[in-house]
């Protein structure tokens, strides 16, 4: 395998891939929700709904699919399978999963409660509709699902939709929940991915695709844990460089424009989700072929220190970024959607921004805790 390629692939693709989940989260398509009401829902041009579907719905979708594969792929990379094998990983992973993963949630909890304090009720008047259960059972299901934690309220998004999605307390860690649940059953995708070879990916992977769009429950979460993680997996598995394979489709990017422009157009659609998944599928393949042929040209290189911080902005953006949109927001709540889509876009590089400055700060001042809060990436 191609080990420096393969390397600088996947490291120049994790911040680009952590800007796409970041707009993900601000997607402000039906307005803003701030202090119980929606400004900005209505009344839109077409053009509005579009340019934002296309980068909070459509581009960033491979996002955490494509993180999922990554982990497949390296978990597996470059080792002699075995219980020894299996247990030096699980260890590792603690240090780089579990314990930020623990850590993160910690610290979520610490600022919901900060902010229900009477004393800032003025500040966040919406923490007054937000009432705290402190038995065992709510404290552990804030760890896993934090609609059943120790904060009960429901979780409403930038644009007042109540979201009832399974995650913790750190919403985007559910990734890293899921993630470890895979991890564990690793042993299980390891026997069939070398009994039945491509087959098994394939398997899940059509699972995925007619499953995932009705969206059942949880299911649909770890469908998508299981199949990426496994696809990436197969490469590692058995000893094939995925750079070097996904070379030869270099038409593919060429179909993923046109998926793109499909998924986007026909979100109103019944059967939007087919398009999106295959969007997905193409767009996971095309992001590696396009990052190899910029790298090859000598276009981009890897930057250690946006790579190094993508864990971070990734755990901490949502915790802050309502937050510094609601103090943003209030000049231009009656704005024309020209001033709108400026503040969709600069909420996000604002958020990001302040998350590589406070990654900096630790980095350089407090290096222990930044490898604790990153798990040493």
């Amino acid at each position: 395998m191609e080990d420096n390629i393969l390397s600088k692939t996947i490291s120049c693709l994790r911040f680009p891939l952590i800007v796409g989940i970041v707009l993900i989260h601000f997607d402000i398509s039906n307005g803003f929700y701030m202090h119980g009401v929606t400004y900005g829902g209505g009344g839109n041009p077409e053009w509005y709904h579009t340019i934002i579907s296309l980068f909070s719905e459509v581009l960033p979708s491979i996002g955490v699919p494509l993180f999922f594969f990554f982990s497949g792929f390296l978990f597996f990379y470059h080792t002699s399978w075995g219980i020894k094998a299996y247990k030096k990983k699980l260890k590792r992973r603690v240090r780089t999963l579990l314990l930020p993963y623990i850590i993160w949630n910690i610290i979520a909890i610490v600022w919901v409660g900060f902010r229900l304090l009477p004393c800032l009720s003025r500040f966040f008047p919406t923490a007054g509709k937000t009432s705290i259960d402190l038995s065992l059972s709510a404290i552990a299901y804030t760890f896993w699902d934090s609609s059943h934690g120790m904060f009960v309220r429901p979780i409403v998004d930038f644009t007042g939709i109540i979201n009832y999605n399974i995650s913790p307390i750190d919403r985007p860690l559910w990734y890293v929940r899921d993630l470890m649940i895979v991890i564990i059953c690793s042993p299980m995708l390891y026997y069939l991915i070398k009994k039945i070879s491509f087959l098994f990916p394939v398997i899940l992977g059509l699972a995925w695709y007619f499953i995932v769009p009705y969206h059942l429950g949880y299911s649909h979460q770890l469908l998508t844990a299981f199949f990426f993680f496994s696809w990436g997996a197969y490469y590692s598995i058995q000893q094939l460089d995925f750079t070097i394979l996904f070379r030869k489709l270099s038409f593919l990017p060429l179909l993923y424009t046109m998926a793109i422009a499909a998924d986007t157009i026909t979100k109103e659609q019944f059967y939007n989700s087919y398009i999106h998944e295959i969007g997905i599928l193409l767009g996971i393949i095309s992001a590696i072929i396009i990052t190899i042929s910029l790298l090859d040209k000598g276009l981009i290189k890897v930057n250690q220190f946006l790579s190094g911080s993508s864990f971070f902005i990734f755990a901490l953006h949502t915790l802050i970024m309502h937050d510094v949109a609601d103090i943003l927001f209030e000049p231009i709540r009656n704005g024309s959607p020209y001033l709108l889509i400026m503040f969709y876009f600069f909420i996000p590089a604002l958020t990001i921004l302040i998350c590589l400055g406070l990654y900096k700060i630790l980095k350089n001042y407090f290096p222990i805790c930044a490898s604790l809060l990153t798990g040493g990436r």
